[in-house]
């Protein structure tokens, strides 16, 4: 590039206030096992478990590109899409894949007919756990849930992050 283009570039991003700094998160380093994973996984329990319901095969499984805190997976159910928190995509948590898909997979089995309580939807309601009960590790990844499993997976996700950033920052000898 030129000198205009760069200093074009520059000047597009240079903050109003320069006391604020803006600061890019970066993505949990690359994923260990790719969304094909997540979608053959996705498969073989909608085969499994729903084989009445093709309409859950249309959905897009794809880890999280962001942090997370509190949410293991979504499903959006007008989007058909799943989206799994990258800090399960390690060795040690693919055990909990099929368990946490499938709670996700009920939610799109039934989709927006969910049971309403008043005004707001049950969407973890009886219905909801009735389908779900059939999976036989849901109690076990509950379990581990509890007892601090997931915030363990966070902890270290972001451990590796920082001694990966650490890493990059410190000068080479």
């Amino acid at each position: 590039m030129g000198f205009f283009q760069l200093s074009f570039l520059d000047s597009l991003f240079k903050s109003r206030h320069p006391r604020r700094v803006t600061i890019r998160r970066r993505a949990i380093p690359q994923a260990r096992t790719c969304a094909a994973h997540l979608e053959t996984l996705w498969q073989q329990l909608a085969s499994e478990y729903f084989p009445e319901n093709p309409q859950i095969l249309l959905y897009k499984i794809n880890w999280s590109t962001r942090r997370q805190k509190r949410t293991l997976a979504s499903c959006n159910i007008r989007q058909q899409r799943v989206v799994v928190a990258q800090e399960l995509n390690r060795q040690e948590h693919y055990c909990w894949l099929p368990a946490l898909l499938y709670h996700e997979m009920c939610h799109a089995a039934i989709g927006m007919a969910v049971q309403r309580g008043g005004s707001k939807r049950l969407w973890h309601g009886a219905q909801f756990r009735a389908l779900e009960q059939r999976h036989p590790e849901i109690v076990a990844l509950d379990r581990w849930i509890k007892s601090g499993g997931w915030r363990q997976a966070v902890r270290s996700a972001r451990a590796r992050n920082a001694a990966a950033t650490r890493s990059r920052k410190s000068p080479r000898t």
